[in-house]
């Protein structure tokens, strides 16, 4: 994206009229970027009110369907970035975002039910189906998750391996970790 490379260039200027031209095009991770660059004066004085604006835009994005946007809102209501902490609007969004096909927002969907973590009750069955649409659709930490499962007795299998090179070929530092140090 150009807008990062401007910002990552020190042309904080550049950076913010790209990003905000992407976040006016409706591109939800846009609008999260700037309105954060906003809040903390990146690149331009504090401006809380065009920080708001921008993550409103965000939710009228998630409201619309959008499944990044879903998943973004929903991150920013649980971590209280940027919105104020709301743990059951958090986990509204990220069901609807693993609804729609986000895979993050479906892995951790399955975490959280396999934990009871962020007032979920643990649910192992609910758990599974969750973690195989995020499989299904190659999301690379449940690639190496089910890579996890494939171990037998502390030893690599096949199967693990060739989930694990999956799970890295598409970025997942710990995947590649662990095939260095069993395939080394």
């Amino acid at each position: 994206m150009a807008a990062m490379t401007a910002y990552d260039e020190d042309r904080n200027e550049e950076a913010l009229r790209l990003m905000e031209s992407c976040a006016e095009n409706g591109d939800p991770v846009a609008c999260y970027v700037a309105a954060l660059w906003y809040r903390n004066g990146e690149g331009t004085p504090v401006d809380l009110k065009r920080s708001d604006e921008l993550m409103q835009q965000l939710e009228l994005l998630a409201e619309s369907g959008n499944a990044v946007a879903q998943w973004e809102v929903g991150q920013h209501y649980r971590f209280a970035d940027l919105l104020p902490l709301n743990i059951k609007r958090a986990n509204y969004w990220l069901e609807a975002a693993a609804q729609n096909g986000h895979g993050d927002a479906q892995h951790h969907l399955a975490w959280y039910l396999a934990t009871g973590q962020y007032n979920y009750s643990v649910d192992p069955e609910t758990s599974e189906k969750w973690y195989l649409r995020a499989f299904e659709q190659g999301h690379p930490e449940t690639l190496y998750t089910f890579a996890l499962r494939e171990f037998r007795n502390g030893e690599i299998t096949e199967e693990a391996i060739a989930l694990l090179k999956q799970a890295a070929d598409k970025g997942f530092k710990q995947a590649e970790q662990v095939l260095r140090q069993y395939t080394h």
